[in-house]
């Protein structure tokens, strides 16, 4: 978790230093091409990573084959994937702007599903601090290489040619690191593996294809309908909410595998209480961050991406709370998953494309990227409530909406210290301030309890293990 953390840090310098370079134009043909790439190769990820996680472990000496056959299986759908985004390119697209840099994307931005079966057999093996420094690594390397980029002045085919050979060497580590010190593959071909991995992957692969359409489509919608400079303000706020959904996810990577374990082999009992606690601290966590970045989004929006991104002020205010209601509900579905109740949250996601297209034709005509980003929150917000329910349902009754609850009522007094003081206060300090009224409030209506300091002390007694230093005797 601290290695993903430290690389998503120098991760997030670089986007936030690439969209200032770029400017509200060109992040809008970039935000663009992002999501024709994502669109268009669902094929080269079709749930292999969520699958391999769960799948490895199970199958126990027959990992190596297995895994093996995997490998082979990600880079033909590497080269398919790539050959239908460089003819798309070639063909359909006609925006001088867009055509070359896409046709360049088509292979360099695929070469990052390369490392995915190999973090995936680590985190199977439970080496989460293996796979924290593959994906630690990946994202220090694609800083790295984005930094040199702009000190070089380099234009976006340039950027993305760049960002092809960070992750192709990012491919190695992580290949490096599996083979080392998890399983080495054997590439024994069986075609009744892959066929079997193929039937396993297709609910993964539909809600893959499905999340892509959710999160990218809206910016297809927008640069067709309002251009690109619209389109760029709404990406350079989308990505804000990108680098820390990344970090959601680094820190709640390690709970999936765990979940894998659990659910299968042991009872959904300990289930629900892994969901219960992990919500209740990431939520935590994230409420009062979400609240100040939305109240004070134009005093934020200038720091994070300057001047020239002003506009974006009010796409970042609604887009923060979609990172709150991602902590909800990420959990959750990773459960479901991990239950091989998959095509509930495929879904779950199924209906939220219909719903995200209907409010972007809709809307997007009228209000432009503020009807995009609002669509985005009402999208969360049926994720989070269909989730919870199915979870429920399926896995065991959680306290989520308790805890949902309790963090609404604390966010009062703090959005009414923000409201009293936003005119007097510098906003770091006043964001500071009303964080703080935040987690006072939520401690007096008992949001944590015995439990949590018991687990605190056992939290704090596994760090002191690794420390360099022994207890004098």
């Amino acid at each position: 978790m601290l290695t993903l953390f430290l690389g998503k840090i120098f991760g997030a310098l670089a986007g936030i230093a690439l969209v200032r370079y770029l400017g509200a134009e060109m992040q809008g043909v970039y935000s663009y091409i992002l999501s024709i790439i994502f669109l268009l190769s669902f094929i080269t990820d079709f749930g292999l990573q969520s699958l391999l996680v769960r799948e490895i472990k199970i199958s126990g000496s027959g990992s190596p084959k297995f895994f093996g056959n995997a490998l082979m299986l990600q880079v033909f759908q590497i080269l398919v994937s790539g050959a239908l985004i460089a003819a798309y390119s070639m063909t359909f697209e006609k925006n001088p702007a867009v055509k070359l840099p896409l046709l360049y994307a088509s292979f360099a931005m695929t070469l990052m599903y390369l490392s995915n079966p190999f973090t995936a057999a680590l985190s199977s093996h439970e080496k989460m601090h293996l796979s924290g420094l593959a994906g630690g690594l990946a994202s220090i390397l694609n800083a790295i290489f984005i930094f040199i980029s702009i000190s070089l002045k380099f234009t976006l085919p340039q950027i993305i040619l760049m960002l092809g050979a960070s992750n192709a060497l990012s491919a190695l580590v992580s290949g490096f690191l599996c083979v080392r010190y998890a399983v080495k593959p054997d590439f024994t071909f069986d075609a009744g593996i892959l066929k079997k991995m193929i039937i396993m992957s297709l609910p993964f692969a539909a809600m893959g294809l499905f999340n892509y359409m959710y999160e990218k489509v809206n910016v297809l919608i927008l640069f067709s309908m309002k251009g690109a400079v619209e389109a760029g303000y709404y990406g350079g706020a989308a990505k804000v909410i990108e680098i820390l959904n990344a970090f959601v996810v680094a820190i709640m990577a390690p709970v999936y595998p765990r979940l894998s374990v659990i659910i299968n082999t042991e009872s959904k009992e300990k289930a629900v209480r892994v969901i219960n606690l992990s919500v209740k601290y990431l939520a935590f966590a994230a409420a009062p961050c979400a609240l100040f970045v939305s109240a004070l989004s134009s005093d934020w929006t200038n720091l994070l991406l300057g001047a020239k991104f002003q506009h974006s002020a009010p796409a970042l205010a609604l887009l923060i709370w979609t990172i709150f209601l991602m902590c909800m509900h990420i959990i959750p579905g990773y459960a479901l998953n991990s239950a091989r109740l998959t095509k509930l949250v495929t879904l779950v996601y199924g209906i939220n494309i219909v719903l995200n297209l209907a409010l972007n034709f809709a809307f997007t005509p009228s209000y432009g990227y503020l009807a995009t980003s609002s669509a985005s929150v009402a999208c969360n917000a049926f994720a989070f409530i269909t989730i919870i329910y199915f979870t429920d349902k399926n896995i065991g009754k959680t306290l989520i909406p308790k805890y949902f609850l309790k963090i609404f009522t604390s966010l009062i007094p703090a959005c009414l210290i923000i409201f009293l003081l936003k005119e007097n206060v510098n906003y770091i300090i006043l964001s500071a301030l009303s964080a703080l009224t935040f987690m006072a409030s939520a401690f007096l209506l008992r949001y944590f309890d015995g439990d949590d300091a018991a687990l605190f002390v056992k939290i704090v007694s596994g760090i002191a293990k690794f420390l360099p230093f022994k207890k004098s005797v």
